[in-house]
């Protein structure tokens, strides 16, 4: 079973990470070329709406990321006053309430995609709902990983 799990977890945040490095990267060379362009009095209408959406979609996407490995900001101080068995009832609480609060944040993300599919963004001319989308869709992930670093703490492969 745990081995099904690894995999899951592998290819999961693989392919998290591929998307992640190609938006950034995209959003890169996007505002690059756009400061190249003004200094020559000239403007590429689309990129700061690109770049705008780009950055929230990896955002959303990294943070699942940033839960998997551990790297969000969190107090420490009162984790490490306690025993190990203690740190491990606290941070399963900690967890479940975090999975409860990305829930929520799917199903209120879902509940936005849906009330503006139909408004169209100005320049790129796409559904704003693919662009709200980023909210429930980086959640599941953010979910998913909350739910694998659980499995792994009380497997006792806190980092696997």
């Amino acid at each position: 079973m745990m081995k099904i799990i690894h995999d899951i977890d592998k290819v999961i945040n693989k392919i998290l990470r591929f998307i992640v490095i190609i938006m950034l990267s995209v959003m890169s060379v996007v505002v690059f070329a756009q400061v190249l362009f003004r200094i020559v009095h000239l403007s590429i209408p689309w990129s700061e709406e690109l770049s705008k959406y780009l950055l929230i979609w990896s955002t959303f996407l990294g943070a699942a990321i940033c839960i998997r490995k551990g790297s969000l900001v969190g107090l420490e101080f009162l984790k490490n006053s306690m025993s190990e068995e203690k740190q491990k009832i606290l941070q399963t609480i900690l967890n479940l309430i975090v999975c409860a609060m990305l829930l929520f944040l799917i199903n209120v993300g879902f509940w936005a995609v849906r009330r503006v599919w139909f408004q169209i963004t100005p320049v790129l001319k796409l559904s704003m709902g693919l662009m709200y989308a980023a909210i429930p869709i980086g959640s599941v992930f953010m979910l998913i990983n909350q739910i694998l670093v659980t499995i792994y703490l009380w497997k006792g492969e806190e980092n696997a």
